[in-house]
């Protein structure tokens, strides 16, 4: 059987409405979860020592990032994003302590698009690996996904990062296309 879907607007919103639906279950963060090894895809800042990946501490899989720079650095990724979707980010954190059991002082920083920090963590005693999850409104094409660590004792351990459009947001917009077509075809019959 052949279909010719693709000579029906419908048909050309409808395939696009499929893709669509493929996208929102898609990572747009590259290498979130260090399976590459190394920081691929990623951009370290500020005071790099101490930060790498291996996998001595992975939350998943066999790699994790981990930061015990004395003072600020990180890795940013500059995410494809389209302005007014909202995207759900995750991301798996650990706060280690050294052996004898001291964490402070330290800080974290998970920040989206340059604005205030949607997290900030500071003397944060020891934990085992944490989800944190956000829903975050992209407002421009490109959007800067953050993490800034310090700390001097031990270590944060980084793994699992995932920004996914929200289906929702992703399913109106399909929708209004749809619409917008259904309504041209009529006004032309």
């Amino acid at each position: 059987m052949h279909f010719q879907f693709y000579k029906s607007p419908a048909g050309v919103l409808g395939a696009a409405a499929l893709l669509v639906t493929g996208m929102a279950h898609a990572n747009f963060v590259a290498n979130g979860d260090f399976e590459t090894g190394d920081f691929t895809a990623w951009t370290q800042f500020g005071n790099t020592a101490f930060s790498g990946v291996d996998g001595s501490a992975p939350q998943a899989g066999n790699f994790a990032a981990y930061f015990g720079n004395t003072s600020q650095g990180g890795i940013l990724q500059q995410l494809a994003t389209t302005a007014g979707v909202t995207y759900h980010v995750s991301f798996w954190l650990q706060n280690e302590a050294d052996a004898q059991g001291v964490t402070a002082p330290n800080t974290f920083e998970f920040n989206w698009d340059g604005g205030a920090a949607e997290l900030s963590l500071t003397d944060s005693g020891p934990f085992g690996y944490r989800r944190y999850d956000f829903d975050l409104i992209a407002t421009t094409a490109s959007t800067a996904l953050r993490f800034t660590f310090a700390h001097s004792p031990a270590f944060w351990d980084l793994d699992s990062v995932q920004a996914v459009p929200e289906p929702g947001a992703l399913a109106l917009v399909s929708l209004a296309g749809l619409l917008g077509i259904v309504a041209s075809r009529r006004r032309r019959a």
